[in-house]
């Protein structure tokens, strides 16, 4: 495991305990300074504990007086709730409140890492991978259908077909959950397929679901370096990253190497997500004949009949902005 993520994943979780405690003494100064009864309780709850300890430490208690002082404790705790609610508060307003029921947010339970602190490192590793990817330069607001406009591939409406690409990828990711369906970019290159991939990741991760998205060459890459020992993350799992989390968004599906690994790898990605309804986007310069002639059947198979496709059409959008952007003659 990386111990830097590991690290910023513990402090993660150990700052909500400290926020869950200062916000439970917060609440704790409201009621004494509102309702100066509970503030007397609490004071005798206080002193009967310390005295309850000391007996016990010092062995001195019996079961008898032990029971007693337990029976007052739970006697003072009922009168507070009450008065709590006689003023409007709900009975347990004074009880602190972690996120985390089983470790209490401290990241470990039963002597084992706690589910929530491994979910914390999966995200801090997430956030370290998608570091490069930018996801904030590109948004449905910067997606320009001008440049589609008045253009035809055998004879379908370029601006009415990406028109309608654009709208069903603002509504993918207004309406996303992990139940949300898989979806096949395809179309020549400049065509704003990663355009709006990015734009679904940037809206998602906002919701709060985890995404990752990177080029399929370099996810590939640290897979590989990972399965063969030349990782200088040892304990790194790049591989487990990609088949659990939120969105896994492939870029450039047909760059990689044809080696047998990377086939493997690929359909493992690809067929354990379906297999667990888990949702991913792959963007791709080929058609489906290209698909086809490049990978097996039953990956493709699983692509075609899994995965929504979007067919992406018009003209190198980069060379027009380009050709724009010259200064007249």
């Amino acid at each position: 495991m990386n111990e830097q993520l590991f690290q910023q994943a513990l402090l993660s979780v150990q700052s909500r305990r400290m926020q869950a405690q200062s916000e439970n003494d917060r609440r704790h100064r409201e009621i004494n300074a509102k309702i100066p009864q509970i503030a007397e309780i609490n004071s005798q709850l206080a002193q009967t504990s310390a005295r309850l300890f000391a007996m016990m430490r010092d062995g001195k208690a019996s079961e008898a007086e032990i029971e007693q002082l337990k029976r007052e404790n739970l006697e003072a705790q009922k009168i507070c709730a009450q008065l709590l609610t006689a003023n409007g508060y709900p009975a347990d307003y004074l009880e602190i409140r972690y996120q985390c029921e089983k470790c209490n947010d401290t990241g470990y339970y039963q002597g084992r890492y706690c589910p929530c602190l491994e979910q914390a490192i999966a995200a801090a590793a997430i956030r370290s991978m998608n570091r490069s990817a930018q996801l904030e330069l590109a948004s449905f607001e910067q997606f320009s259908l001008e440049y589609y406009r008045g253009r035809t591939v055998n004879g379908e409406d370029c601006y009415d077909m990406m028109r309608r690409i654009l709208s069903a990828c603002q509504s993918y990711a207004a309406q996303f959950s992990r139940k949300s369906p898989s979806l096949l970019f395809y179309g020549g290159t400049g065509l704003g397929k990663t355009h709006l991939s990015l734009a679904i990741a940037h809206d998602v991760m906002l919701a709060g679901f985890d995404v990752i998205y990177d080029s399929i060459i370099n996810l590939l890459g640290k897979v590989e370096s990972e399965h063969f020992g030349r990782s200088k993350d040892a304990e790194a799992d790049t591989l487990d990253l990609l088949l659990n989390v939120d969105l896994l968004i492939l870029d450039d599906l047909g760059t990689e190497y044809t080696s047998p690994f990377y086939v493997s790898t690929i359909y493992n990605i690809i067929n354990t997500r379906i297999n667990r309804a888990l949702p991913t986007i792959i963007s791709t310069n080929l058609d489906f004949i290209g698909i086809q002639r490049r990978y097996e059947e039953r990956l493709v198979s699983r692509l075609f009949t899994m995965y929504e496709p979007k067919h992406f059409i018009g003209e190198d959008v980069r060379l027009l902005k380009k050709a724009a952007s010259k200064p007249l003659a």
